[in-house]
């Protein structure tokens, strides 16, 4: 033990046997606490008690709960605590610790922070005695990440507050293992985790909700959400598959945007708080705000808020290589120079405006329960470019899109005192986007609207089995998670309306998971998830039937000169419905080091085809086709991770501390699904065309591997972060060219007809082939660096950020299918190393004042991993300032 926890042990003793004074606030019991829920101790935190002697076990609480604890006259000695371990809100933790103890406790706010005092139940005072504060320096609100026996990262309210997110996707960047296949051009936002994305692989949810609008493209973002960053707490990534709340069909992994509580403003004696925010800068920054009102007492609470996003075309960088602009090599070097000049002017269509709006009501009722109703609307106007091209300018005007998100959710808890068995959490919930938007191109002109609804259902309890028994902890988690998606679309352009089809899923889920631990070195965990869905809708498309049996068939070497060949509409009702067991397993263990953990995973997940990769028919252009396939197998994972978790307090210094993470990852995926490219239908010749696309299972495996690293120090006058992911290999796509069809011999040679129903068998002469999507390509290597200080008591906290990518080029495999050559999405990407500046005053405990400066070298450079078909240059040296003021 080192100086530091010597001395604060020591203080906590002291304050267990000191007598009294008078002069304190009310005290309350356990039951009174429990319904303030407006106050500072309802915040979660990650605890990792076991059971031991309660005075030890009180400085452990408070170090993790970051509170300071008083102490009046109570005897904690020969108390032995009940254990602790798993996420809580403060006051929820503290009662599970005082739990049959005969101890009471009562909220005081003494300092910054919030603090608890101690009193015995049975004392016939009604006044607790304070006898001084004592400052029990806590850990990191974050540090449970590096107690975490998983991949798993958080982005908080203070990095996204160190450099203004201009696009959603900025808040991912310094993020292990997490990508965004972004446009500049489309505030929309698309989570990739570990070059896994698109059509629910990954849950991106807000609060919970899931967000699974999607809009059929040109193979970049199939699944997008709207969020606007001035509303966020903070963002929660946990990487790959899960047996609980938001893990079904989740193979990528779960991203939770919390937004912002009541609770967060209010704290004991204080029913009015709230916050207000401004940014504005150069570089098409025009206006960026926010502002929080939250009222609340005992009985419940309220919070309103408001966000607006106003932002201008920027210009890129100037200087360095930008290698990832696609240029052909028939350009001469006049119109190369002529053409680089273009892309490193204005970027044309990036300007837009989010207008957001938010409103929760929370109402704390007896028993220890709570129900919430809340409600966040955001609505986006922003242009859409065209393909980048070599033209002036070099972005075309494509449209503009009008988009509409609403969400509602109905939230209930039950928590009751002294009931091990009993942590209910429920959610009823309602997402709505709708986008409508007007395409224009050189041949047409037409107006579209696509809209998806999500209905959801949550339900989750944990039990703690067994808390007690020399030094085993066992505990259980259970429940179910329902949702259903209804997608629809409407086109004045009829072959376009159902690019993005009209249907309906549902996937239901039930899961259940155990955890062990015992003696703080060893945790077990088994999970066990049954998913199941149903699909319906109606598509179809025209083929060419043969009038004729095998027996008799035409003596022609081509199907298409026979006669009477029959081309005709075949229509798919379709109805479809499977379900799947999915396992996981994880150990963890401590080699006999208290700041060292070992831990491994092991899981499945199961997704089923989406509405869109079933029923997508008709045409977005003049020349290409989109086909159905209702005959698509579900998608199965397997993922591993290995790794270690480092937590030390008192390195170098007695208060600072280091937490890192290192973690190695491998998830394969069979039957994956994706758009081919050239995929030809029955009885059409030539075989394929290269405008001609369908979903298919891929009959190779996809394999997602690499390497995550990030670490944190902190020795409150200078900190540091640095996170580090490194992705290993390629995939090939593999599927046959008439995907539908079998084979019969006509005139001698093969030829393919029209066969129904479809044999799986039959699927052979794989051939390499293009995929219309971003997995086409793995994200590249990339790592950022944060160096910070803080002086003047803290209210100064000033540092730099350093992006790196080593750059990432692929030559990919090519085919030629009727004299198309299948490479469309070339990843080109130069390397780049990028450095931000910021720096935060803290005038008053009200009034703080930031400022940023992104790309201070003004490099010339495109996002790695972004998007295809655009090429937009990242932006150039921006700079913006921010007032805060909280009351």
């Amino acid at each position: 033990m080192n100086i530091g926890v010597l001395a604060r042990a020591v203080g906590l003793g002291i304050l267990a046997t000191c007598a009294a004074s008078t002069g304190m606030a009310q005290a309350a019991t356990p039951q009174m606490a429990s319904e303030a829920s407006g106050n500072a101790l309802a915040s979660t935190r990650s605890f990792d008690i076991p059971a031991q002697p309660l005075r030890e076990a009180l400085l452990r609480f408070a170090s993790q709960a970051g509170i300071d604890l008083l102490v009046g006259e109570v005897e904690l000695n020969g108390l032995e605590s009940a254990p602790l371990q798993g996420q809580y809100s403060i006051e929820q933790g503290l009662r599970r610790l005082l739990s049959g103890t005969g101890i009471g406790y009562s909220q005081q706010q003494t300092g910054k922070r919030p603090s608890v005092q101690l009193f015995n139940l049975t004392s016939t005072s009604e006044q607790a005695i304070h006898l001084g504060h004592i400052d029990i320096q806590s850990d990191s609100p974050n540090d449970w990440v590096y107690k975490t026996p998983r991949s798993v990262s958080v982005i908080d309210r203070e990095q996204l507050e160190r450099r203004p997110a201009r696009h959603a996707a900025d808040m991912l960047e310094q993020t292990t293992g997490v990508y965004s296949a972004v446009s500049q051009q489309d505030p929309a936002l698309s989570v990739n985790i570990r070059g896994i994305q698109d059509y629910g692989r990954v849950n991106m949810n807000i609060d919970g909700m899931r967000q699974n609008f999607q809009k059929s493209g040109h193979g970049q973002r199939n699944g997008t959400m709207y969020i606007d960053p001035e509303l966020l707490s903070g963002v929660t990534v946990n990487k790959g598959p899960s047996s609980g709340v938001g893990g079904a069909g989740a193979e990528g992994g779960i991203t939770t945007f919390s937004t912002y509580d009541a609770r967060e403003f209010l704290e004991p004696g204080k029913e009015i708080g709230g916050r207000l925010s401004a940014t504005s800068g150069d570089n098409g920054t025009h206006f960026i705000g926010s502002g929080m009102l939250a009222i609340g007492n005992d009985l419940g609470d309220i919070l309103l808020g408001a966000s607006e996003r106003h932002l201008g075309n920027y210009q890129p960088g100037q200087h360095g290589d930008i290698s990832g602009i696609r240029i052909s090599d028939l350009m001469s070097d006049a119109a190369r120079a002529q053409f680089l000049d273009r892309v490193k002017s204005e970027v044309l269509y990036s300007e837009y405006t989010m207008r957001s709006r938010m409103a929760k009501f929370g109402l704390n009722l007896p028993g220890d329960q709570r129900v919430q109703l809340s409600y966040l609307q955001t609505q986006v106007s922003s242009p859409n470019a065209g393909t980048l091209g070599n033209t002036d300018p070099a972005w075309s005007y494509a449209g503009k899109s009008n988009v509409l998100s609403r969400n509602l959710a109905l939230d209930y808890s039950l928590q009751p005192q002294d009931n091990d068995w009993l942590d209910l959490k429920a959610k009823l919930y309602h997402v709505d986007t709708d986008d409508d938007s007007d395409v224009v191109s050189r041949t047409l002109s037409y107006q579209i609207d696509t809209r998806v609804q999500t209905y959801g259902l949550q339900l989750d309890n944990t039990s703690q089995l067994l808390s007690t028994l020399d030094g085993h902890q066992l505990s259980a988690n259970y429940g179910l998670d329902i949702f259903h998606d209804k997608a629809s679309s409407d086109s004045t352009r009829e072959v376009a309306s159902s690019v993005t089809p009209t249907g309906k899923r549902t996937m239901s889920s039930l899961f259940a998971s155990l955890d062990y631990g015992y003696d703080d070195w060893l945790t077990l965990q088994a999970g066990l998830r049954y998913d199941r869905y149903r699909l319906r809708g109606i598509t179809g498309l025209t083929v060419k039937r043969l009038p004729f049996t095998i027996d008799n068939p035409c003596t022609e070497t081509r199907i298409s000169r026979c006669p009477g060949t029959i081309r005709s509409w075949q229509e798919y009702d379709v109805d479809r419905e499977a379900g799947k067991l999915s396992p996981t397993l994880a150990i963890a263990i401590k080699p006999g080091l208290d700041w060292l953990e070992l831990f491994a995973n092991y899981g499945k997940a199961w997704r089923p085809a989406a509405t869109t990769e079933t029923l997508a028919m008709g045409s977005a252009h003049t020349s290409d086709s989109v086909y159905p396939n209702p005959f698509l197998d579900p998608e199965r994972s397997r993922s591993w991770e290995v790794g270690m978790n480092t937590l030390h307090n008192g390195l170098l210094f007695s208060e600072d501390r280091l937490g890192a993470k290192l973690a190695w990852f491998d998830s394969k995926i069979d039957n994956y699904i994706y758009q081919a490219i050239g995929r030809g239908l029955p009885g059409y010749s030539p075989v394929a065309n290269m405008g001609d696309t369908a979903y298919v299972n891929n009959l190779a495996t996809m394999r997602f591997r690499g390497l995550e690293f990030q670490l944190d120090y902190d020795a409150g006058f200078a900190y540091t972060s640095l996170s580090w992911t490194r992705m290993i290999g390629e995939n090939d796509f593999c599927s046959v060219v008439r995907y539908l069809g079998g084979q019969v011999t006509v005139g001698g040679s093969a030829g393919n007809y029209y066969e129904e129903p479809v044999d799986s068998a039959n699927y052979s002469n794989c051939q390499m082939a293009q995929a219309f999507t971003s997995t086409q390509q793995r994200p590249g290597d990339r790592g950022s660096l944060t160096l910070g200080g803080r002086a003047f008591d803290r209210r100064l906290d000033a540092g730099v950020i350093v992006r790196y990518t080593p750059g990432y080029q692929s030559d990919l495999k090519t085919n030629n299918y009727g004299g198309y050559i299948q490479n469309i999405y070339d990843a080109d990407w130069a390397a780049y190393t990028l450095y931000d500046l910021y720096a935060s005053f803290k005038v008053s405990d009200s009034l703080t004042l930031r400022g940023s400066v992104e790309n201070l070298t003004n490099v010339a450079y495109v996002t790695q991993y972004g998007d295809y078909l655009s090429y937009t240059l990242g932006r150039g040296r921006t700079v913006q300032g921010t007032v805060e003021y909280r009351f």
